[in-house]
């Protein structure tokens, strides 16, 4: 496929534009094909938690266990280092596979297995959880100043304890640096008047918390 149609098909499924990814699939745009950037638009749907569209996605030939270029994230690792529970619901409806690991030899449930809210998806399938001392080793958690202000209380993981803080670490989605993950972000969403060294704030697109610092 050609390289403009993939990428637009990125774009408006990096947008959460359901109409035009809905015109692209009709116009035979494949929906199981990477972009110029290495992101397939099934990963992009899930890490942004467009349920919907990962559905609409899985219908039209999107492969389950699809990796993207560089971190080789499935679309369940990015669902599941977001927290998103009714994304992880369809991914499991089509079975993926529970032991892909990433370039870091990490799995989805490892990723889970710092979250409560989505770990019950994982446990029902079967997976061990990841104990917090393997889940440093493997760079998902880090320990924070529990009084740093920076961190919100709702960034604060189910295991620290007073004076014992974790949160999830960073993971830049290309495996390239935060800043040229952001400004490829930028170009997918069509926010060409981002500079670098700028966080995207336009109200219309899902905060970019994956590149928290």
């Amino acid at each position: 496929m050609a390289a403009p149609m993939a990428d637009a098909l990125a774009t408006a499924v990096a947008a959460g534009n359901m109409p035009e990814v809905q015109s692209l699939l009709s116009q035979r745009v494949q929906a199981n094909v990477q972009s110029s950037q290495g992101f397939y638009p099934l990963c992009l749907a899930a890490f942004w938690g467009y349920s919907d569209m990962v559905e609409l996605l899985l219908k039209h030939g999107a492969e389950i266990n699809a990796c993207n270029s560089g971190t080789k994230w499935t679309a369940l690792h990015c669902a599941a280092f977001q927290g998103h529970g009714k994304v992880i619901m369809k991914l499991m409806q089509h079975k993926p596979d529970m032991q892909m690991k990433d370039a870091k030899g990490r799995t989805a449930a490892d990723f889970a297995s710092a979250l409560d809210a989505i770990w019950p998806f994982f446990a029902a399938a079967g997976c061990k959880r990841t104990a917090k001392s393997e889940l440093i080793r493997l760079e998902i958690v880090q320990k924070v100043k529990d009084t740093d202000p920076a961190v919100p209380p709702s960034d604060v993981l189910h295991f620290s304890r007073p004076g014992s803080a974790y949160v999830m670490r960073s993971q830049p989605l290309r495996g390239q640096r935060a800043r040229d993950v952001q400004m490829d972000a930028a170009a997918a969403s069509g926010d060409v008047l981002m500079s670098a060294g700028h966080r995207i704030t336009s109200k219309t697109q899902p905060a970019f918390n994956l590149w928290r610092t």
